[in-house]
């Protein structure tokens, strides 16, 4: 199975709201939306947009494009021409994406099927870069390297990037501990589950089996709990300066990274692999 029919099955397999034709994929729109008004209001976004007119973004990892979507229009009610690209594994979600964009925003956007963990090339620089919708913990440390050496290289020399976190150390392990067995989605015609099955303490993942009982379908799903501050730090390494804008809960935001370094032979972390994650 490639990577893209993984990712496929796995979304129709976990109940995540992300169709914008959906009440719930609306709404997830449209809080969107009000976030990353805030963000625009954060002084790297002002100094950004002081002296242009029109911006190029690129959303990553964009599933059916609300992230992107939602900026896009947040900025053309600022009165800035916008140029959308949206990348990510799921050829149907992008599909989606650019039926929603067309409704919301009347211009179709560009897409890629492009695995973020592979050298992304376009043969262009971006302004902007967001990753939207909780997305990290698809991403080991040893992945998020290889992410960020991916959006570094797609940005302007004063270009931004932003992404929306969640300290799951703090609100997992803290309040609730974390659960062998979980209940992700209980419906009348649907019941999803998540169950723990192994952890591999060399790339930090844990697998959890996502379980439809009422298809009687599965496949596993491998996650990373992320904290707020290891992933933010991790992003400095490759961005000059680093902010969170607190915004659903005091750990609940949005991390803004501004200005990628000047970095070497990134296309090294893109393309090895440490002999601590070859060993079995």
């Amino acid at each position: 199975m490639s990577k893209s029919e993984y990712m496929e099955k796995l979304y129709k397999l976990y109940p995540w709201a992300e169709d914008p034709s959906t009440t719930e994929g609306l709404k997830r729109y449209k809080d969107a939306v009000s976030e990353l008004e805030v963000v625009t209001k954060h002084k790297w976004f002002k100094e950004l947009i002081d002296w242009r007119r029109e911006l190029k973004v690129i959303d990553l990892c964009s599933g059916t494009g609300i992230g992107g979507i939602a900026l896009a229009k947040v900025l053309v009610n600022l009165g800035i021409r916008i140029s959308l690209t949206l990348v990510d594994l799921r050829r149907e979600a992008l599909n989606k994406a650019v039926e929603f964009c067309l409704r919301e925003l009347g211009f179709k956007p560009e897409t890629l099927v492009c695995d973020v963990l592979e050298e992304v090339e376009l043969g262009a620089k971006f302004d902007v870069s967001l990753i939207w919708g909780y997305t990290t913990p698809h991403f080991s440390p040893w992945d998020w390297i290889k992410v960020l050496a991916n959006v570094s290289q797609l940005l302007v020399s004063d270009g931004l990037f932003l992404y929306d976190e969640l300290d799951r150390v703090y609100a997992i392990y803290y309040f609730t501990g974390y659960k062998d067995l979980l209940p992700e989605l209980v419906e009348r015609d649907r019941v999803v589950l998540t169950i723990h099955k192994d952890k591999d303490f060399r790339s930090g993942y844990t697998t959890r089996l996502v379980l439809n009982l009422t298809a009687g379908e599965s496949e596993e799903m491998e996650i990373y709990f992320w904290d707020l501050a290891s992933s933010a730090a991790f992003t400095w390494i490759f961005f000059s300066d680093v902010d969170y804008i607190p915004i659903r809960r005091p750990y609940s935001g949005i991390i803004v990274a501004k200005n990628p370094r000047c970095m070497p032979n990134l296309e090294i972390l893109l393309k090895e692999k440490p002999l601590m994650l070859i060993h079995e």
